[in-house]
């Protein structure tokens, strides 16, 4: 098979498999996305078939597609930006580039993106040339930083792609590039590493804020975020050389993070920021991961269970989640009692599991975090369900919970 039809495949596997997102509101609810059928153009006499995309809705006897492919790319990459076209017959009369980590579908005449728990809406008829909504929940002040490269072994190679970008106030604080530099290091080592588990992790960040030392060899407090990922992507092409030869027809790695904050309290002592990674290994799809984590903004420490609740009301707090997470499984399921919240260790599936998860009575649970709609809990793919029920967001309202941190 070409190698563009296969990535094409791909790229429409994986947009199939992350369908299921969660919409937010004051409550918890889980929204499946329409099926999408394949809208293609067979010729009978030349035996071609052109294939036009997703369709995603119709109106005024025009059809709407989200189409991975692009007529002047010579390859697909796993980290490709949609571009929604509206067809009317065969002729494209208008189109949309989607930019941002979204997933997204259309309800009627709505265009529904999901950006972890929140959801942006834009209506079908009115859509700019692009359009990003990851900015449209951004706080004033806010500075994109951005940086992308490709490499391969050679030409007849797959190209591997690496992506950042990161959404931070203007005079964000110094331990924010420590906490991405840590992050991005142990996401690359975990291409080529089996490292899911590592304690390291977080001791690791911690250290580094105590004593200035660097971190993969370099000090990222006298670095912008574009110059940690500049080096780190060099990282990602010197691990990939060391393990692979172009005997070995350089298999396709891609890498993408993004990042953004989420929440801030009113005195300005807490913050939290939402993270998104994706890894892309061959195979039939990649992996994806995204997570709120709360931080005291003064001195980059992670808040957990007992500095948001307490632990003797963590349990509580639980018993609301679980009730959560089961009401959404018996949509799916049929089964008695209640779902449990809690993970084993073997179930962790996030190369950075010792930020993401706690212990508490033995068990492991997802660190909850701090939003505008309540506080959230979220399960990482294959963690509470198959890989495409996706990542699960839970959020409880705070009208349901006592918590300490001043909001």
């Amino acid at each position: 098979m070409n190698m563009r039809y296969l990535l094409v495949a791909i790229a429409v596997a994986i947009m199939a498999t992350i369908a299921v997102v969660m919409l937010a509101d004051s409550s918890i609810e889980s929204v499946n996305a329409p099926t999408i059928a394949d809208t293609e153009d067979s010729s009978e006499e030349s035996g071609d078939s052109r294939y036009y995309g997703d369709t995603l809705c119709s109106y005024d006897g025009k059809t709407v597609v989200c189409d991975w492919t692009e007529e002047d790319d010579p390859e697909m990459t796993s980290l490709q930006t949609p571009l929604i076209i509206t067809y009317a017959g065969k002729t494209p009369v208008d189109s949309c580039r989607v930019m941002g980590c979204v997933s997204f579908f259309a309800d009627g005449l709505q265009m529904k993106f999901a950006v972890g728990i929140d959801t942006v809406v834009y209506n079908v008829k009115n859509l700019p040339d692009s359009i990003n909504p990851v900015e449209r929940l951004l706080p004033q002040g806010t500075v994109r930083h951005h940086y992308s490269r490709s490499f391969s072994l050679s030409d007849s190679s797959w190209n591997c792609d690496f992506k950042f970008t990161a959404y931070l106030s203007e005079h964000h604080p110094l331990w924010l590039r420590q906490f991405i530099a840590t992050i991005m290091r142990n996401d690359i080592q975990g291409l080529y590493l089996d490292n899911k588990g590592a304690d390291r992790i977080l001791k690791e960040y911690y250290s580094i804020k105590a004593t200035p030392r660097k971190i993969g060899g370099i000090n990222a407090t006298s670095m912008s975020p574009e110059q940690v990922a500049v080096h780190f992507s060099k990282e990602h092409e010197r691990l990939y050389r060391k393990d692979f030869t172009e005997e070995d027809f350089g298999p396709k790695y891609d890498y993408m993070m993004e990042a953004a904050p989420a929440w801030e309290s009113k005195n300005g002592q807490y913050v939290t920021y939402r993270f998104y990674t994706y890894y892309y290994t061959m195979g039939a799809h990649g992996f994806m991961e995204e997570y709120y984590l709360t931080f005291d903004n003064e001195n980059g420490r992670i808040l957990g269970y007992n500095d948001i609740f307490g632990a003797n009301d963590f349990k509580k707090v639980l018993d609301l989640l679980e009730q959560e997470i089961t009401t959404q499984k018996k949509e799916f399921m049929n089964f008695d009692g209640i779902y449990p919240a809690s993970l084993e260790k073997d179930e962790l599936e996030s190369n950075a599991s010792e930020i993401l998860k706690e212990v508490y009575d033995g068990a492991y649970y997802p660190r909850p975090a701090l939003t505008n709609q309540g506080v959230v809990f979220s399960y990482q793919p294959y963690e509470k369900g198959s890989f495409a029920e996706g990542i699960l967001h839970f959020v409880i309202p705070y009208s349901k919970l006592d918590v300490k941190v001043t909001r």
